[in-house]
């Protein structure tokens, strides 16, 4: 009996709405599955998307993407209860065409990458939560959704990093996500008006502004970092919280939310404006959270639900990685479909593409990042660090001035940091990094 499909793609997200218009421009009869209302209602991410590689499929995409700015500066830096210290990066590059990076709201530009899956002629079905795969022995046969079985002999997960599909399954045998390999990421969404951003920003029309923090004003032992992007006339505000870090801690997500927004440096930024949003997911964390293999008997496993999300301590990146895992998934199939063969043995070409484009290079170089990442003093001490010298250096009290040596060691003994730490972090610092 032939299949319904020649794959199917679960999760239209930028991972599966990318893999479904390839595979429809490829030819191939395509099902991709929502299971929010419409693609991107239930993707409260968002950020910064890098979309080099959109060119691939969609050439000149962000001028028909609702996209919202075009990114022109990013600003990194420390947080403490009442101070901030940070530094901006403005390339006269990034204001140029092709811009390469633009703020997003999922929303809108999820549900038009779907649109344009619908357009390229695959089969788009929105509100479906697919109950499982059809494991058939070690191979999976397409889906099973309300006592229905759809078939194909190759599917493409792309629901994300809490995958129902996979977890408790030979892709993830752990029923349950491991917390130390989790982020739980929070998002606020304040409505200002264009002119304002762009005034209380210092920016042109449509250029955008970008916000990265090192949170160390959080009870003790909660790790995690805050963001700030403007939209076109709204400001994402959020933060990336260590999951463990939160167990057993008695602090709760909006209380930490709303300690950031209070920050006088964010607090400032958000004057006068009107909260219009608000939500929370899981994130994957990382090399950690990979599944035990990207590919198997019929089925490969891209984005999110593959742990394709990319930090180096300074930046996040998720959207450019799962439209990059998509695509070379779309491929991979694509080449089986030619053959009629989707084995594992054949859909290993798809780690092999992996590998070559970047993505498996990217994380296994950054493996060890986990480690100065969530290093518990770079959320407590290094802030304090920071914020006392630059008080030191920046402040005039009409007292002796002190050299600069005296005021580190000054910082060093507020922020509770010895030498021997000192030595310690920076030595770990540059093996890992």
């Amino acid at each position: 009996m032939a299949d319904d499909f020649d794959a199917i793609v679960v999760g239209a997200g930028f991972a599966g709405s990318s893999a479904a218009i390839r595979l429809a421009q490829g030819g191939a009869n395509v099902l991709l599955l929502e299971r929010g209302a419409e693609a991107g209602v239930k993707n409260l991410s968002g950020g910064i998307l890098w979309g080099h590689d959109l060119d691939r499929i969609l050439p000149g995409w962000w001028h028909e993407m609702p996209v919202e700015r075009h990114i022109v500066r990013k600003r990194f830096g420390f947080l403490t209860s009442d101070s901030a210290v940070s530094f901006d990066f403005d390339d006269a590059t990034w204001r140029r065409e092709p811009y390469v990076a633009h703020s997003v709201l999922r929303v809108r530009t999820d549900a038009w990458m779907a649109k344009k899956a619908e357009d390229a002629g695959a089969t788009v079905v929105t509100s479906v939560p697919v109950e499982r795969l059809n494991w058939e022995g070690t191979r999976v046969h397409g889906i099973v959704q309300g006592g229905e079985t759809m078939t194909a002999p190759v599917t493409i997960l792309a629901d994300g990093a809490n995958s129902r599909l996979a977890l408790g399954t030979p892709i993830r045998p752990n029923p349950r996500l491991r917390g130390e390999a989790t982020e739980l990421g929070i998002k606020e969404v304040y409505r200002l008006d264009a002119r304002r951003i762009e005034e209380r920003f210092q920016l042109g029309p449509g250029e955008g502004h970008a916000e990265e923090w090192v949170a160390g004003q959080f009870a003790p032992g909660v790790m995690g970092g805050g963001f700030l992007y403007t939209n076109a006339d709204t400001i994402s505000v959020g933060l990336i919280l260590n999951l463990q870090s939160l167990f057993g801690r008695g602090v709760y997500s909006q209380e930490l939310i709303e300690q950031f927004r209070l920050h006088p440096t964010i607090a400032a930024r958000l004057r006068d404006a009107e909260l219009v949003e608000y939500g929370a997911k899981l994130i994957s964390s990382g090399w950690a959270s990979r599944p035990s293999a990207f590919h198997g008997d019929g089925w490969m496993v891209v984005g999110d639900a593959a742990g394709f999300v990319f930090s180096n301590g300074i930046v996040i990146q998720g959207m450019n990685y799962a439209i990059r895992t998509g695509l070379e998934a779309a491929e991979v199939a694509l080449a089986s479909k030619k053959v009629g063969d989707h084995s594992a043995t054949r859909l290993a070409e798809y780690d092999r593409r992996l590998e070559s484009s970047g993505v498996l290079s990217d994380f296994r170089d950054f493996e060890k990042m986990d480690r100065v990442k969530w290093n518990p003093r770079f959320y407590t001490a290094y802030p304090r660090f920071a914020t006392e010298l630059f008080h030191a250096l920046m402040t005039e009290t009409g007292a002796r001035k002190q050299p600069i040596r005296r005021l580190l060691r000054t910082a060093q003994k507020a922020a509770g940091l010895g030498s021997t730490t000192l030595l310690k972090d920076g030595v770990g610092m540059f093996r890992d990094l």
